[in-house]
């Protein structure tokens, strides 16, 4: 019942046995010995296949197959070294550049904010509010007033959602002894449960915790994990907020960050009535908060819609109570005026980000899909041209009886085991570049890849697979089995199809690399431009800081401010020191109309009568180095009892006062409150960023307008800047223990903040046009190469016939030269194409910039030459008469 199984050594013992008797029989008809043996073997058939069978009979034959081939396939690379790193590594930068750029965009304009149902979720934009109204952004933000008539409608949208931040940067925190900065918001009490968000630890608000407005907050898990490491017991605790104290109730899901594009909030806590916590930091204005104030539209409104409404049933039944609700506290709208209009935009992703990132960040993912190309076909060349020495290998397996479908599979395994290790590389090779591209781009939230991230990568690894299976299989199948027999390597390699297959590939990567080098040029000489950019100031031996002291009376403030200038200017190294309301360079402006002379201006060719202002402290253009053109400086005695006084700029000058002395002009608000004489003009610069264009602008002396809410502290001082953050701190904490130094940093670097998005795309651009040269002098250096492999007996017969060492130099060389020309003609116009493309992104520079064309030219040439040198070297360095003995 039980037989022993026959061991392949058993098999084959008895096949010879047959084969021995099967002969002895037709020996016994009259055949010879040798004739009786080929025709037993003959009959019976291949031998090996028949042993094979046998061996794979009761095995999964697939299975087994498959490891004997994974088997072949890395001894086979390990066997090339030089070719299987040069692979991986290429595979490894453009795979891994394109998953780093793919994770941001992901991240930026295609994932979907981590709530349930985003598709139903909306925010609410509004065409203008009503005259006499301030805003935040004037589409964007909406009054207390018309929150509160949207949320108690039962139609349209349930629930409606309110947030707005606590500061217009962060806020101020403490959590044990020092004082530090984050981000937090003041939100309706439906935020989580409305917005589908699950709190892992602890609980969410509820509108009673709005209505109450509940000391009480919701940390986010990067917060609960940066802050607190993770404690589980961190429920219960308070840390406090602008001095209020807060009881930590939850901790938010995982990924959660808010839904401000850009930024990651910390902390969450319900609506407050309390003036430390007021919107955006802001003091109040005649002691009214934002909930109590309805010309101040701060906050920001999104939505569910309704289940079974469809977004034009919930626009048409909210507009009514939105267009009455926006006039509550106002009065009725004025003659004339156009009332607002409400519309709702998709919430799937964050708002402003499009804007933003959008054009740059296509842009880059069509360049490094440009890389990823050159890397592919580099490698596809490598593949072929080593493949074509494998051509002996493949015909006498095809001669042993393989099939070609074992010789395809046999190339995908061996494809497979170098876009794994490839992918590997690039994996972490994208981890690393998505942490760089987000450091640079200044984006807070998170960018670390997720499932459509390692999906799109998966998919451009199958894709590669195939590519580097397929694409040399035709090579490899063209000798046939008859190439087993030939030993001239002149007849087993020659193939002009593959010689021109080669060269194309060369042209189209040198035209792929002519448009990178053109587009990287351009965005470098942009950068620079912007770098160089004159701001009309000395930002060298600035530094910058910003404080909110808890004050609600405007003596206090004056007091606070003129008693914290004090102690910093008389700090070891201490230039000068004033203060500002809005930080240059952070990109904030508080523009309005203003009266000039008790009325508003009448302004030539329609030019526009918005103005610039912004609030400063004694000695203000001089700590910061403007030029003052006419008239004098703010100084310490410029109080609340003396003159009110102004400062404009050259702009405000020319368009307003054309032809006349602007001092002695008075200046104001367009509401008639304030009134200022003019006593000073100075120099045009920079305020919100680099690459602004200055417009009309006036500021007021701090001590002469109601201010007490947070201010921004300058200082010169000698040597590096940051240096004197540790004795600040320490002037400001001995003052508020409460306080920290809010942002703190060097002038020049709050401005290079404006360009952020600039760098990132420079840098990238010259990072990829840099690829994008190594990888073509990498395969125009192997296509040479080969082809002076292919052509050593050819080059052999040319030096025995008298050709010089130098023509065959030249014969190599030619051959790169009219690739690189050809490159060069075919990459040009596409280059043009792509610098109109990018006319919106460049600062100072034309599109069809002569400088960019010229340099990538010639790096284009230059590399070429680079990369000829060495097979060029190797040609004329060919033996004849060894050459000709190989034949």
């Amino acid at each position: 019942m039980l037989k022993r199984k026959r061991s392949p050594q058993d098999f084959a013992e008895e096949i010879k046995a047959h084969l021995e008797l099967e002969a002895d029989e037709l020996k016994s008809e009259g055949l010879g010995d040798d004739e009786a043996r080929w025709k037993a073997r003959r009959e019976f058939g291949n031998v090996r296949l028949t042993q094979e069978r046998f061996y794979l009979k009761g095995r999964w034959e697939a299975l087994d197959k498959l490891f004997r081939d994974l088997r072949f396939g890395v001894r086979s690379l390990l066997q090339s070294p030089g070719f299987a790193t040069t692979a991986i590594l290429t595979l490894a930068l453009g795979i891994g550049a394109n998953t780093a750029v793919f994770s941001v965009m992901n991240a930026v304009l295609l994932k979907s904010l981590p709530v349930s149902d985003p598709d139903r979720l909306v925010y609410l934009r509004t065409s203008n509010p009503p005259r006499m109204t301030g805003t935040i952004d004037s589409n964007e933000t909406f009054s207390y007033s018309v929150y509160d008539a949207l949320r108690k409608q039962s139609g349209g949208l349930s629930p409606v959602i309110a947030y707005v931040p606590l500061s217009g940067s962060k806020v101020a925190v403490r959590y044990g002894a020092l004082p530090e900065e984050a981000e937090g918001d003041m939100v309706s009490g439906t935020f989580f449960s409305g917005l589908g968000v699950t709190l892992p630890r602890g609980r969410g608000f509820s509108e009673q915790d709005e209505t109450n407005h509940a000391p009480v907050a919701v940390i986010s898990y990067n917060y609960w994990t940066r802050r607190f490491g993770r404690n589980p017991d961190v429920l219960g605790t308070t840390f406090y907020v602008n001095g209020v104290p807060l009881t930590i109730i939850g901790v938010a899901a995982e990924g959660f960050e808010g839904v401000e594009a850009g930024g990651s909030t910390d902390f969450w806590i319900p609506m407050q009535s309390r003036p430390e916590l007021n919107a955006y930091g802001n003091p109040l204005d005649d002691g009214k908060t934002y909930i109590t104030n309805p010309t101040w539209w701060c906050l920001r409104l999104v939505g569910r819609i309704a289940p079974g409404v469809t977004r034009t049933q919930a626009v048409a039944q909210l507009q009514p109570i939105f267009q009455n609700a926006a006039y509550v506290g106002l009065g009725s709208p004025m003659e004339g005026e156009k009332r607002p209009v409400l519309s709702l935009m998709d919430a799937k992703n964050f708002p402003g980000y499009d804007e933003m990132y959008g054009s740059p960040l296509r842009i880059l993912m069509a360049m490094v899909a440009s890389v990823l190309l050159i890397a592919l076909t580099n490698v596809v060349m490598l593949l072929m041209a080593r493949n074509s020495t494998r051509q002996r290998e493949f015909s006498l397996r095809l001669a042993l009886g393989a099939g070609r479908i074992e010789l395809l599979r046999q190339l995908l395994i061996e494809s497979f085991l170098l876009v794994t290790a490839g992918g590997a590389l690039a994996w972490g090779f994208a981890e690393m570049a998505t942490r760089l591209l987000g450091r640079w781009a200044q984006i807070e939230s998170s960018l670390a890849p997720d499932k459509t991230v390692l999906l799109f990568t998966l998919a451009v690894l199958v894709l590669a697979a195939l590519l580097f299976g397929l694409a040399p299989l035709r090579v490899a199948l063209a000798g046939g089995t008859g190439l087993a027999l030939k030993t001239s390597a002149a007849v087993s390699n020659a193939d002009a199809g593959k010689s021109r297959t080669g060269r194309i590939v060369v042209v189209v990567q040198m035209a792929l690399c002519v448009v990178l080098l053109v587009g990287g040029g351009l965005l470098i000489r942009t950068l620079r431009n912007l770098e160089n950019t004159p701001l009309g100031m000395r930002v060298d031996g600035l530094v910058v800081f910003g404080v909110k002291p808890n004050i609600t009376a405007i003596p206090e403030g004056v007091a606070f401010y003129q008693n914290l200038m004090s102690k910093l200017r008389v700090l070891p190294g201490v230039e000068s020191v004033t203060i500002m309301e809005e930080r240059l360079g952070a990109g904030w402006s508080d523009n309005s109309d203003m009266m000039v002379d008790g009325k508003l201006p009448n302004v030539a060719n329609g030019a526009s009568r918005t103005v610039r202002s912004n609030v400063a402290g004694p000695d203000f253009f001089s700590t910061l180095g403007v030029p003052v053109l006419a008239g004098r400086d703010f100084a310490d005695s410029d109080t609340a009892s003396s003159p009110h006084v102004g400062i404009i700029n050259e702009q405000f000058a020319e368009r307003f006062l054309p032809n006349l002395n602007p001092l002695g002009h008075t200046i104001g608000t367009d509401d008639g409150r304030f009134t200022m004489t003019v006593v000073g003009v100075v120099k045009d610069h920079k305020y919100r960023s680099i690459d602004e264009t200055p417009i009309p602008m006036a500021w007021y002396m701090y001590a002469q307008i109601p201010m007490t809410g947070p201010m921004q502290v300058e200082i010169r001082v000698h040597g590096d800047p940051l240096a004197i953050l540790p004795a600040a701190r320490k002037v400001v904490q001995q003052i508020d223990p409460n306080l920290p130094l809010i942002q703190p940093m060097t002038q020049r670097a709050q401005y290079d903040t404006t360009i952020s998005h600039q760098v990132m795309f420079a840098r990238l651009a010259g990072f990829f046009g840099f690829l994008a040269v190594v990888l073509v002098a990498t395969g125009l250096y192997g296509t040479l190469s080969y082809r002076v492999n292919t052509r050593t007996a050819e080059i052999g017969v040319r030096m025995a016939v008298g050709a010089r060492r130098s023509q065959v130099v030249w014969m190599i060389l030619k051959d790169s030269l009219v690739l690189t020309a050809a490159g060069v003609i075919f990459g040009i116009p596409l280059a043009m194409l792509v610098g109109h493309t990018l006319a919106s992104s460049l600062y100072g520079i034309k599109p069809l910039d002569a400088i960019s064309y010229m340099v990538a030219v010639v790096g284009v040439a230059v590399v070429a030459l680079a990369a000829s040198a060495v097979p060029a070297g190797r040609a004329a360095s060919i033996d004849p008469m060894r050459a000709l003995r190989t034949e």
